[in-house]
């Protein structure tokens, strides 16, 4: 038997219950993910989807909450695209080819990130960008997901929401309207016109 399988099965070598890295001997806190080692409840603290590396949805709600905190106390616009994938394989496999084509997409100062795995979505918070640059961005994105998700058999569609600064919205609104906005095929207008 290897040395290294004789010690990964030492009774004693424990196992983070919230992201499954090995602990080293006596830790309380795990080094991978922070989490407190004794709490059956606890969740890994990252803030990244490790299979597409972008922002996870745990972190892109709060992100979406922030922005639109800061669009609507400096009046500005700003524009959010929900993108999924339909009949393009795994739904890990379908996330990382949309998360390539969509991070290769997008300008430095929007925050893409995962919003869900089945069906595969992706979110991205576009910040001072109106109703003509938000469907600028989604025809762009768009474009690059379906190109990339061709060899896989797949398609995406977009939803596409603007947030005038006339009135303050949460992100959960937000989320249902983007979601709207991808079965419809219309984009949605929140806020008061200006």
């Amino acid at each position: 038997m290897p040395i290294g399988d004789f010690l990964r099965r030492r009774p004693d070598a424990l196992t983070c219950p919230a992201c499954g890295s090995p602990l080293p001997p006596g830790a309380i806190f795990c080094p991978a993910c922070g989490v407190k080692v004794d709490d059956p409840m606890a969740e890994p603290l990252h803030i990244v989807d490790r299979t597409t590396g972008l922002f996870n949805d745990r972190f892109v709600r709060p992100v979406l909450e922030d922005e639109l905190a800061r669009a609507h106390r400096y009046q500005r616009n700003l524009g959010v695209l929900l993108i999924e994938a339909n009949g393009a394989g795994t739904p890990d496999d379908a996330l990382k080819t949309m998360a390539a084509a969509l991070a290769g997409t997008v300008r430095d100062v929007d925050t893409p990130g995962v919003l869900g795995r089945t069906p595969p979505q992706l979110l991205a918070i576009l910040p001072d960008t109106d109703v003509a640059g938000t469907a600028h961005a989604a025809n762009r994105v768009l474009s690059a997901v379906n190109e990339a998700l061709k060899a896989t058999g797949g398609t995406a569609a977009v939803g596409l929401v603007c947030i005038r600064p006339g009135q303050r919205v949460r992100a959960g609104a937000v989320i249902e309207s983007a979601s709207r906005s991808l079965r419809s095929g219309r984009p949605e207008m929140m806020g008061k016109p200006a």
